[in-house]
């Protein structure tokens, strides 16, 4: 048994420095074009130590300009296919990058295009037979499966949903911040990172993310990096091999968190806090800010943690006295839970676990203070009067619960409007 144990472990181990020390882009091969009906189908093998995150086909009609089609992987094996409307004088050429930003890797370029139909191409060559062999119609698309060999087709697997809110705050220059994300994965998820660069630089620094409970994941921007703007990305493959590269609306726009230097001068009014759960300005200065990412959705009948970080919102600020959730579950009375510092959190981590839930809905602000007597708070909402709305279900896709607005009676009085 020890000896399986320690079979496993090892197993494991190569596995993860495999990944570490993968510097090298997608494999292309076995590429394969066919035009038929007015419409161009490529095909090609793309395989890589780490994952494959793109592939895209670009391609052009005589004359006409380049458009960029992406190439999806099939459920069972490494090819992946692109169709686009064309015909057999349309030129075209592959570009791949892996999970962790090698590549890209190139099958052809815009100089030297690959002709689907086997004519030249513009930039004057000819199609290579032995890597490119046109397809009739009349050609098996697929080799049938082996007899006696089952495919399981019934529930195709959906590739991995990443849920994140950029941060509305500017964290301190310098110091590690604490990103957090969910993700929705199954097949559940195989590798997941942070890819995240100074802004202009051309490489991007890869760190694992972090699974902290249930769907709920988290990484660190480094401090060395952490400096004016950052762009990001999070990136999350399944079992399956299917990739999510999520940015800030698509897989293409990075996220942008700034990193702020030295002190700013105050105006008169002093500092206006953001909050980064909301990225709505509170009606007047607030003593913190505020950096969380609320459940999505709470599992009935378990547990459940709220992580934040709260930090001051100026420079010579101090830190909070006391952080904690004001929350309302099914009874619709409203309570509090302090909230504790979370060495894992980063820079002013906090977290505190609620108790389990029935189906429905729970609804919670997180409010820090700097004295005892709750003289001066701040609210991660910006406002007493609005609050996070939590759906409790036990499977994907119940609806959200409408916002809340109301003023708790124990919420403190010096809360903002």
């Amino acid at each position: 048994m020890r000896t399986a144990i320690l079979a496993a472990f090892t197993a494991f181990f190569l596995a993860s420095a495999a990944r570490a020390d993968d510097t090298r882009p997608p494999q292309i091969s076995d590429v394969k074009a066919s035009a038929s009906k007015g419409k161009v189908t490529v095909e090609a093998r793309i395989t890589d130590e780490t994952g494959v995150l793109s592939a895209t086909v670009h391609h052009r009609g005589p004359g006409g300009k380049v458009e960029d089609t992406p190439m999806i992987k099939n459920d069972y094996d490494d090819v992946f296919k692109a169709t686009f409307s064309g015909g057999g004088d349309t030129e075209y050429w592959i570009d791949s990058s892996d999970l962790l930003g090698n590549g890209p890797s190139t099958y052809g370029s815009a100089s030297k295009a690959m002709a689907v139909g086997g004519g030249k191409s513009s930039g004057g060559g000819t199609r290579v037979a032995e890597k490119e062999e046109t397809q009739q119609e009349e050609t098996p698309r697929e080799k049938p499966p082996p007899r006696g060999h089952h495919v399981a087709r019934a529930s195709s697997p959906q590739p991995p949903v990443i849920v994140h809110r950029k941060p509305g705050v500017q964290p301190p220059e310098g110091k590690d911040f604490t990103l957090r994300m969910q993700i929705k994965a199954d097949p559940p998820v195989a590798v997941a990172i942070l890819q995240a660069k100074p802004e202009g630089a051309s490489s991007y620094t890869n760190v694992a993310l972090k699974k902290t409970e249930g769907e709920n994941y988290e990484a660190q921007i480094p401090a060395a990096i952490a400096h004016g703007n950052v762009e990001y990305y999070i990136t999350a493959k399944n079992d399956a091999g299917q990739i999510t590269r999520q940015g800030d609306g698509d897989s293409k726009t990075p996220y942008v968190i700034t990193f702020k230097g030295a002190p700013a001068v105050a105006s008169q009014g002093g500092t206006q806090a953001t909050t980064g759960s909301t990225g709505t300005a509170a009606a007047g200065p607030q003593p913190y800010t505020f950096t969380d990412l609320p459940p999505y959705r709470v599992i009935p009948g378990k547990p459940f943690v709220l992580r934040a970080q709260v930090v001051p919102s100026t420079d010579d600020g101090q830190a909070p006295d006391k952080v904690a959730v004001l929350w309302r579950g099914a009874d619709a009375q409203d309570q509090f839970t302090e909230m504790v510092r979370d060495d894992t959190g980063g820079l002013g981590g906090y977290k505190a676990q609620l108790p389990e839930q029935p189906e429905g809905a729970v609804f919670f602000q997180i409010v820090a203070c700097a004295d005892s007597q709750a003289t001066k708070c701040g609210i991660d909402t910006g406002s007493k009067r609005k609050w996070h709305a939590t759906v409790v279900a036990s499977s994907p896709g119940a609806a959200q619960p409408m916002p809340l607005d109301a003023v708790s009676t124990k919420g403190p009085p010096s809360l903002p409007e």
